[in-house]
C-alpha cells in the first residue's frame, strides 16, 4: 500500500511517497499511552477556580471550609509546636549552664577541702588551739576472751 502525502515549500507542491506499511509498524513497536484526563481536568479545575475567585463563592467557599478549617487547625499546631521546642531548648541551655558553675563550684571546694585537711595544716591550726601532734606512734590494743574463743 502507498499512500501521497503532498508538503508545501513555498509555491512549489511536492509529492513524497510513504510505505503505510512502514508507519503500521512503528506504531506498533511503540506503546500507546493515553494520559488520563480526569485527574488533569480536576486538577485544572481546582487551579481555575483559586485563580478565578469561584472557590470563594459562597457555595465554593461552604464545600471547602472544613478543609480551610483543617488546614488552620494544623498551622496552629505547628505554631504552638514550635514554640514548646524553643521554651523547652532554652531550659536545656540554661540547666547546661547551671551544671557547668555546679561543677566548676564542686571542684574548686574539693580543692580547698583537699588542702585544708593535709596533716601539716591541721598541726598549724591546731596549735593555735593547744593542741599538740602526738609523736608516738599508734598502739592496737588486743584483748583476749577466756576460751580463746568469741562467746556470743
Amino acid at each position: 500500500m502507498k499512500s501521497l502525502n503532498k508538503i508545501n515549500d513555498g509555491d512549489d507542491v511536492q509529492e513524497q511517497e510513504l510505505l503505510v506499511e512502514d508507519v503500521d509498524s512503528q506504531e506498533q513497536t511503540e506503546p500507546v499511552s493515553e494520559p488520563k484526563p480526569k485527574k488533569r481536568a480536576k486538577a485544572n479545575k481546582f487551579i481555575a477556580n483559586i485563580m478565578g475567585g469561584d472557590m470563594f463563592s459562597k457555595d465554593g467557599f461552604v464545600s471547602l471550609f472544613p478543609f480551610f478549617l483543617y488546614v488552620v487547625l494544623l498551622l496552629m499546631l505547628y505554631i504552638t509546636n514550635v514554640y514548646i521546642a524553643e521554651d523547652v531548648s532554652r531550659d536545656i541551655a540554661k540547666s547546661n549552664r547551671r551544671i557547668e558553675d555546679l561543677h566548676v563550684e564542686y571542684v574548686y571546694l574539693k580543692s580547698e577541702i583537699t588542702k585544708i585537711t593535709k596533716q601539716s595544716n591541721m598541726v598549724n591550726m591546731l596549735k593555735d588551739k593547744g593542741i599538740k601532734e602526738s609523736v608516738e606512734p599508734l598502739k592496737k590494743i588486743v584483748v583476749e576472751k577466756e576460751g580463746g574463743r568469741d562467746e556470743d
